[in-house]
């Protein structure tokens, strides 16, 4: 008797045990407008928290962010800036303004990148968004560990690595086989290579290697054409991209004849900014003009 008491016991200890383990996290994704150059952001949710993966480019698309945090009913802890492109963070104020008590952070690379670039990123963007743009645009604050924390489970930081800047990083949720590339990934949507000459696409070709590793079962790219689903077919796209881009550059007289090339290798590929991200790549990697400073 004694015995069968203390089996039902222990029974009892493990169910309590089970009954108060933390459910897996899950990831929602909203896609910003044209305005913002169709940047993903994505909310991390836990049973009571969140925490916010990149901001947009412009003002309005980042009320509608407020919005969808407000809707979700979680109490928003965090915001991580995956890098120092502008349209991943540059409208953080009114986030913070709407979240006084969320953090923002990164790595420490990509916080040492922000506060370099935003004197050029006013500079260079503010004329174009006008009020639509940030009025006390800031930079990060730099996390001290290679993960976050969120109702006790593990969120990764991969990186930085080479994407479309030097150091890109991405969020792997662990709990939900959920990767959040930022501009490591991309799908149907032209690759931002205004940066990279040769040594930095070759890096950028690795890395997709190292994130397809992880064997995500969901991808969320950076950028993608609107109505395409967050699944694994932006790593096949990005890698395919970068390879047909090495090699019409060799067979490319000018920026043109490569622009030409890759548009007709990928027709359903889209751009933003009047033929910004494109055409810009092109005369790069041609040599017409030097590789863009952001």
């Amino acid at each position: 008797m004694a015995k069968r008491s203390m089996f039902l016991l222990l029974l009892l200890s493990l169910s309590g045990s089970l009954a108060v383990q933390a459910a897996p996290l899950t990831v929602d994704v909203m896609q910003t407008s044209a305005g913002s150059l169709y940047t993903s952001i994505s909310l991390i949710k836990g049973e009571k928290g969140a925490i916010l993966v990149d901001a947009p480019f412009t003002r309005a698309d980042a009320h509608r962010v407020v919005a969808w945090i407000l809707e979700s009913g979680k109490d928003l802890q965090a915001v991580y800036v995956t890098h120092d492109h502008p349209d991943h963070f540059f409208s953080m104020e009114v986030i913070t303004q709407a979240f006084p008590n969320a953090r923002v952070v990164s790595a420490p690379q990509v916080v040492e990148d922000i506060w370099k670039s935003i004197p050029l990123k006013v500079k260079r963007w503010g004329p174009m968004l006008g009020t639509n743009g940030p009025r006390y645009p800031t930079a990060p604050a730099a996390l001290d560990a290679d993960f976050m924390l969120l109702e006790g489970e593990r969120i990764e930081v991969v990186g930085p690595l080479q994407g479309d800047h030097a150091h890109c990083t991405a969020i792997y949720v662990p709990s939900a086989r959920t990767l959040i590339a930022g501009d490591l990934l991309f799908n149907e949507m032209h690759l931002w290579l205004g940066e990279s000459l040769p040594p930095a696409r070759k890096a950028w070709a690795d890395s997709v290697e190292r994130l397809a590793a992880l064997g995500a079962r969901r991808v969320i790219a950076g950028h993608k054409k609107p109505g395409l689903p967050d699944d694994t077919s932006s790593l096949a796209y990005t890698r395919s991209y970068l390879q047909r881009f090495e090699q019409s550059i060799q067979t490319s007289k000018d920026s043109a004849e490569l622009s030409r090339k890759i548009q007709g290798a990928f027709p359903a590929t889209i751009d933003v900014l009047d033929d910004f991200l494109l055409g810009t790549s092109s005369k790069v990697a041609m040599g017409e003009i030097p590789p863009w400073q952001e």
